[in-house]
C-alpha cells in the first residue's frame, strides 16, 4: 500500500459531493446493539436525512437486539427519523457461511451480504458509522468527508479525528503498525487513527476484504488493504468522542488487535512463528488488585476470519 493520502473533510462540500457521485449510489449503515442507542440513532438518521437527502439513496441499520424475540425502540426510533430505514436484524440474518455467531465485525458482513443481495451496483459507496458517537461532534461531514475520498477515486477511506483518549489507539494499534518493517505494510503507520470504526469503501472494496468477527475487523481490514495494493484515503473529521471503555474490556480489545495482526502477517508469510509457537485464543493475565489481593483474567477471545464475501456471492 502506498502512503494514505491525507485529506480533510472540508475540502469535501455537498456540492462537491453531489458533482462526484453522478449515477453511484450511496449507502449509510449505522451499527446498534440493543436500545441504549435508540435517541442517538433517530438524531442522527434525522440529521442526514435532512441535510444529505439529495445524496444518500439508502439508510442502513445493522442491529442486533439484546433479545431476539422483542422489537427494540432502537428500531422504532429509526423508523421514526425515516419511514424507509432499512433494518438488518443480526441476531437472525442468514448468511450462507456464518452461524450465529456475535461481534461488530461478523453484523457489518451480514448487511454487506443484506446490501450486496438487494441489487447494489458493485461501484456503490458503502460508508460505515458508529451509532455512539457525541451528538456534538457528529455532522454530515462525517458521510461527506469519508463518501467525497471514496468518490473522488479511492477503494477505501478512514477516519481520523483527535479524541481526549484513544488508548488503544496510542499505546497499542500505533506502535504495533510501526514494529515490523516491510515496504507493503508501511503505510499503515501514516493512519491517524486505524481502529476508528467509521470507514467508506467501495462495495467491490468490501467484497475484496477480510471481515473478522469481534475486535479485530478494523486491524484486519486495514491490513488487507494494504497488502491489497488499495487506493486509500486517511480523512480528517476533526473532533470526536464516545463512550469510554472499562479497563477490562481495553485489554480484551487490546489483546484482539494484537492477535488479528500477528495472524494476518502470518497468513500473508510475513513473518513466521517456529518450534512450536502459535497465536492463542486465550487471554490470560495475574494482577494486584487494590486491596493488594492476586487475582486473574482468563477469557476466550476467539473470533473468526472470514472468507472474503466475493467468494460466496459469485
Amino acid at each position: 500500500m502506498k502512503k494514505p493520502e491525507h485529506r480533510h473533510h472540508s475540502e469535501f462540500t455537498l456540492e462537491r459531493v453531489e458533482s462526484l457521485k453522478g449515477q453511484r449510489r450511496l449507502y449509510v449503515v449505522f451499527s446498534t446493539f440493543g436500545e441504549r442507542e435508540a435517541d442517538l440513532i433517530h438524531e442522527k438518521i434525522s440529521l442526514i436525512s435532512a441535510e444529505l437527502g439529495s445524496i444518500v439513496d439508502r439508510i442502513f441499520l445493522s442491529h442486533r437486539r439484546a433479545d431476539p424475540a422483542k422489537e427494540e425502540s432502537t428500531e422504532t426510533r429509526a423508523r421514526e427519523a425515516r419511514a424507509d430505514v432499512d433494518i438488518v436484524l443480526c441476531n437472525s440474518f442468514d448468511v450462507p457461511d456464518m452461524g450465529d455467531e456475535r461481534g461488530k465485525g461478523a453484523d457489518m458482513r451480514r448487511t454487506l451480504y443484506h446490501i450486496n443481495r438487494s441489487g447494489a451496483p458493485s461501484d456503490s459507496v458503502v460508508v460505515f458509522l458508529d451509532a455512539d458517537v457525541v451528538t456534538e461532534y457528529f455532522g454530515a461531514h462525517f458521510v461527506l468527508g469519508l463518501a467525497g475520498a471514496v468518490l473522488e477515486g479511492k477503494d477505501f477511506a478512514k477516519a481520523g479525528f483527535w479524541r481526549a483518549m484513544g488508548r488503544v489507539k496510542k499505546f497499542v494499534a500505533q506502535p504495533l503498525f510501526s514494529v515490523i518493517e516491510h515496504p507493503k505494510i508501511s503505510g499503515l503507520r501514516d493512519f491517524s487513527y486505524p481502529l476508528s470504526g467509521e470507514v467508506a469503501g467501495t462495495l467491490d472494496f468490501f467484497n475484496a476484504v477480510h471481515f473478522w468477527q469481534i475486535y479485530g475487523v478494523e486491524t484486519g481490514i486495514n491490513i488487507d488493504a494494504a497488502m491489497g495494493e488499495f487506493r486509500v484515503a486517511d480523512v480528517n473529521l476533526g473532533l470526536y468522542d464516545h463512550e469510554h471503555h472499562g479497563e477490562v474490556n481495553i485489554q480484551k480489545m487490546a489483546f484482539g488487535i494484537i492477535r488479528t495482526w500477528l495472524m494476518q502477517l502470518v497468513d500473508y508469510g510475513l513473518i513466521e512463528l517456529k518450534q512450536g509457537a502459535s497465536v492463542s485464543d486465550l487471554f490470560r493475565a495475574s494482577y494486584i488488585d487494590s486491596d493488594a489481593s492476586m487475582k486473574t483474567l482468563d477469557f476466550d477471545l476467539t473470533e473468526k476470519k472470514y472468507t472474503p464475501l466475493k467468494d460466496i456471492l459469485s
